[in-house]
């Protein structure tokens, strides 16, 4: 009997453990594009950062990158002299401080079944007799009690804007494609899950004009 039960209990850890391997998480953004009717991707490009003085930071260089490579893969060609680009593309990011909310976990285990034991005595018209015994039932799992514990939730977003050169050189910016990317998880750094938001802003490029699009981008465990 106890080797069937440790049989059982061990067939019941190992489908939790794949099927906790089987699920994959992801990130969830919302994104929403504008552009002008006439929008073309095609052109020559320069990345730059919306606030002048993250250019000459590394983490706007690593970022930089990613958002060419994207650009690129979308129809433009990458410059690195502005002079010789036909559009600004700049970049912005950012991540809030995080709203926190208490949340009740389920804990599991056994809710019956089992080894039990059994002991009395018998009394008759020729004296009494102690027994003792065992059994054994199927044991039965279930919510046995929960744990509170602290959740915090961020925001981090993604902004693109993509600007006619001449226009900025001209000192009237004509904006010709607007891309805004949002998404709200457990993760505090944006490092960790930038190439997911990144990937949710270019699915589909450009987009359909004016329509909210939701994204889930598996995660590659930056965080």
């Amino acid at each position: 009997m106890r080797n069937m039960k440790i049989w059982i209990t061990a067939v019941m850890i190992l489908t939790l453990l794949s099927g906790c391997a089987a699920v994959q998480t992801t990130v969830s953004t919302k994104t929403t594009t504008f552009y002008i009717p006439e929008y073309k991707n095609s052109g020559t490009i320069v990345v730059v950062a919306a606030e002048a003085a993250v250019n000459s930071s590394l983490e706007f260089a690593h970022y930089k990158k990613q958002f060419e490579q994207k650009l690129a893969a979308n129809g433009y060609t990458i410059v690195n002299n502005p002079t010789e680009a036909q559009y600004i593309g700049f970049v912005a990011y950012g991540i809030d401080n995080g709203k926190s909310s208490i949340v009740s976990t389920p804990i599991f285990g056994q809710t019956g079944g089992g080894t039990t034991s059994s002991s009395g005595t018998v009394y008759s018209s020729k004296g009494s007799a102690t027994y003792s015994g065992t059994s054994y039932t199927m044991p039965t799992y279930g919510v046995v009690g929960s744990a509170m514990s602290s959740q915090s939730e961020y925001t981090r977003a993604i902004a693109l804007d993509i600007v006619d050169a001449q226009s900025f050189k001209n000192g009237n910016p004509k904006k010709v494609y607007e891309a805004r990317a949002k998404s709200t998880g457990s993760c505090s750094v944006i490092a960790g899950v930038f190439e997911e938001i990144l990937e949710a802003m270019f699915k589909d490029f450009p987009g359909i004009n004016g329509k909210v699009r939701n994204a889930e981008v598996p995660s590659k465990g930056g965080c």
